[in-house]
C-alpha cells in the first residue's frame, strides 16, 4: 500500500512540475493517437467491404460473393485494400509506441523544444499516414512513396528526439 502511495504522490508531483509545452504534448499526442487509431479501424473496415465484394471474407459468411462470383476489380480491390492494411501494421504500431514513450521522456526530462518537436513530427507522421493512404487507394505511386519516406523519417525522428530528452531524467 505504501508503495502505491509512494507512485502517486511521484505522479502528484510529475503533473505538477510539467510546463505548459509538456502539457501541450500529451494533449497533442493523446488527439493524435485517436486520429491514427480511426484511421486504422476505417482501412480495415474498407479491407471488410473489399473482401466481401471478393469472395475473400470467412467461408461461413455465406451473404457475400463467392470468389468464383466476384469480378478480377473487386479482387484487385481487395488486394489493394489488404497492402494498405499491412502497411498499417508495419508503421502506425510501432510509431504509436515510438510516440507515447519518447513523450514519457519528454515529459519527464525534456526541452520545451522537445515537447514542440515531438508534436510537429507526429503530426507530420499522422498526416504522411492518412496521405499514404489516399494515394496508395488513389494508385499514385509516387505520392505514396513520398507520403511513406516522410512518415518512416518522423518515426525515426520521434524515437532520436525522445532518446534525446531520456538523458534529462533525473
Amino acid at each position: 500500500r505504501d508503495s502505491c502511495l509512494h507512485h502517486f504522490n511521484t505522479l502528484v508531483v510529475v503533473v505538477k512540475i510539467m510546463d505548459n509545452s509538456s502539457i501541450q504534448a500529451i494533449r497533442a499526442t493523446a488527439i493524435l493517437s485517436v486520429i491514427l487509431f480511426s484511421k486504422v479501424v476505417f482501412t480495415n473496415i474498407g479491407l471488410g467491404g473489399a473482401k466481401w465484394n471478393a469472395g475473400g471474407r470467412a467461408p461461413e459468411d455465406t451473404y457475400q460473393a463467392t470468389a468464383e462470383e466476384a469480378s478480377e476489380e473487386a479482387k484487385a480491390a481487395q488486394v489493394k485494400a489488404q497492402r494498405i492494411v499491412n502497411n498499417d501494421l508495419e508503421n502506425v504500431t510501432y510509431t504509436l509506441t515510438l510516440a507515447w514513450a519518447a513523450l514519457y521522456c519528454i515529459v519527464l526530462g525534456g526541452s520545451d523544444g522537445s515537447a514542440w518537436a515531438h508534436i510537429a513530427l507526429y503530426g507530420i507522421f499522422v498526416f504522411c499516414r492518412l496521405g499514404h493512404s489516399i494515394a496508395y487507394a488513389s494508385g499514385k505511386s509516387y505520392l505514396r512513396s513520398t507520403f511513406w519516406t516522410l512518415g518512416v523519417t518522423c518515426s525515426f525522428a520521434i524515437g532520436i528526439n525522445g532518446a534525446v530528452a531520456s538523458f534529462g531524467i533525473e
